[in-house]
């Protein structure tokens, strides 16, 4: 069985294209065309991967001869994109987060389950060799049960397009429900979801711009999760580094020992705790929305996230700016 695919939207370049080129490899999955309302972009990629361009998204989501969609519009276009492509029976890769607001993602929801289509949000990745890597090592693993995790990333103002400079559509708050904290947190807010295992508690945190004062979104945020659980969770991202000086950490701690990811470094470290730490290289971390989209279409393999998942990480977003201090 072919899947055959069509790409809405390249608002979000850096997960779009590599998706794209994903599909296009993939001997299971057909590229069926690149749909954007820049003729330019759309045309660029196309020619590229030898596809259809199209500047007509919507038209796109509905065509016969498309069997899944990957959304890559932004945040304020997406909803409508994903209810048209539910509507007329395709599966769909989601762009993060879901939706501006809980009352659009809920429409999102309804179209999904009344279609009965595959939903696969792309912020959830939890088959990579890195999540699986985590997940290894908790339970029964040297990590044991988790009791604390820091998640944290500093990178610069997204860029608008490849080369390009100035500030991007992230950057505009008709289209992006926050700035530089819920554009990595979802990933992190995910993954804390899926390692920890607990319901949210509490939610608190600090938000500001500390080195873009000019922008209308924020360039730092600092959130802090309770879990029901009684463990504690600090989600730290940013838009204060410098262009191309983008790093991510993340540290968890256990009721047998802790593990540490740096991605500066490329190393995974290990406590056992006896005080001495085992380093390996960092499992790849790229995004596995075409394998898992395609394992469950083709194979019937349950994506290990939902549109269900997606609604979730989107409020517990949308509570940290509720909850957040100012600076």
């Amino acid at each position: 069985m072919t899947v055959r695919i069509a790409v809405l939207g390249l608002d979000h370049w850096y997960a779009a294209l590599p998706f794209a080129r994903a599909v296009q490899a993939h001997p299971e999955a057909e590229l069926v065309v690149i749909a954007d309302p820049d003729q330019v972009r759309s045309s660029e990629i196309a020619a590229e991967l030898a596809v259809e361009a199209s500047t007509d998204p919507a038209a796109a989501a509905i065509r016969p001869d498309v069997d899944a969609v990957a959304c890559f519009s932004s945040v304020d276009r997406s909803p409508a994109l994903c209810i048209a492509a539910a509507g007329a029976g395709k599966h769909i890769v989601a762009v993060k987060p879901l939706a501006m607001d809980l009352t659009t993602a809920d429409t999102v929801v309804a179209a999904v389950e009344e279609a009965g289509v595959v939903f696969v949000p792309s912020e959830a990745r939890r088959t990579s060799a890195l999540a699986l890597r985590l997940r290894s090592l908790l339970g029964d693993g040297p990590v044991g049960d988790l009791r604390a995790g820091t998640f944290s990333m500093h990178s610069a103002v997204p860029a608008p397009w490849p080369g390009q400079v100035g500030p991007s559509w992230w950057t505009d708050p008709d289209r992006a429900p926050g700035g530089g904290w819920i554009d990595h947190a979802v990933y992190q807010i995910d993954r804390m979801r899926w390692l920890f295992d607990s319901p949210v508690r509490a939610v608190s945190g600090t938000i500001g711009n500390l080195r873009h004062p000019d922008l209308d979104v924020e360039d730092y945020g600092h959130a802090v999760y309770t879990l029901e659980s009684g463990a504690v969770v600090t989600v730290e991202d940013t838009w204060i580094a410098s262009s191309g000086d983008s790093q991510t950490t993340m540290h968890l701690v256990g009721t047998r020992g802790s593990v540490h990811v740096d991605s500066r470094t490329g190393t995974i470290s290990v406590s056992r705790g006896d005080r001495t730490w085992d380093t390996e290289t960092m499992p790849d971390d790229g995004f596995d929305t075409l394998d898992v989209l395609l394992a469950a279409v083709v194979d019937g393999v349950p994506a290990p996230a939902d549109v269900h998942a997606a609604r979730e990480t989107l409020e517990l977003a949308l509570r940290f700016y509720e909850n957040a201090v100012r600076v």
